[in-house]
């Protein structure tokens, strides 16, 4: 009987509903980030850029980097892992490695800005180059 409860209680959380802010949106919820993205450490930072495009891709949305020679990489190692981006329902965006696990969340900020929720290898800002142009 006990086995039968722990192997219910199982079941049921694993088909427990994700709650809402983590469900994953379409990339158009943050329309603004698509296209070429400064990962930096700070405002004048420019050693990694990367391209954030709406295709899918298994892990979320594809991301692509500079022809940079690995410098995004030797900037910020966690960047080696990065295969993906996505975005959830509320708006925060996330890197993401090939077996889909988080490996740095960025919390919302305004229009062309994105600030992480926390410091991975000293990146602190995620700004869209259309910041730039607009």
């Amino acid at each position: 009987m006990r086995a039968y409860l722990v192997a219910a209680s199982l079941l049921v959380a694993a088909t427990a509903p994700v709650a809402a802010a983590d469900q994953l949106a379409p990339p158009g919820k943050v329309r603004v980030m698509l296209g070429d993205v400064g990962v930096m450490a700070n405002k004048g930072d420019d050693r990694c850029t990367v391209a954030l495009f709406e295709d899918k891709v298994e892990q979320g949305y594809k991301l692509t980097f500079f022809e940079d020679g690995g410098k995004c990489a030797a900037a910020f190692p966690v960047m080696a892992k990065v295969v993906a981006w996505r975005v959830y329902t509320d708006g925060r965006m996330a890197f993401a490695d090939e077996a889909g696990k988080d490996l740095i969340i960025f919390k919302t900020g305004k229009g062309f800005k994105r600030y992480a929720a926390k410091k991975v290898d000293g990146i602190v800002h995620l700004r869209s180059a259309q910041e730039v142009a607009e």
